[in-house]
């Protein structure tokens, strides 16, 4: 990436001892170890830019973007459910409370 990047988390594995990491940035997320090595080769990649990102205690992220809330695996990235809004917002903290 060339020029300035837009970081959004930085989630560390379930099971990994705090050994790997998934990085969000920009529209899409790479998984790595605290060393910096790529662990997978499997790229993160949200269908819109979000506009925040948040770790949920069931293994998913969220990400908030203009038009839709996207939840995707943090083991895999693959997309497991979509919520389509009508009101983008910026917000500036996305988290769970309450397992909601």
């Amino acid at each position: 990436i060339q020029g300035s990047i837009r970081p959004h988390a930085i989630i560390i594995l379930p099971n990994t001892s705090g050994m790997e990491l998934l990085l969000t940035y920009e529209d899409e997320g790479i998984y790595i170890d605290i060393y910096g090595h790529f662990t997978k080769e499997t790229v993160l990649q949200w269908g819109e830019m979000p506009a925040s990102v948040a770790y949920l205690q069931s293994n998913q992220v969220m990400g908030w973007g203009e038009k839709a809330i996207e939840l995707r695996s943090v083991e895999t990235g693959n997309l497991e459910g979509v919520f389509m809004h009508k009101k983008a917002q910026k917000l500036k903290f996305l988290c769970e409370r309450n397992d909601k």
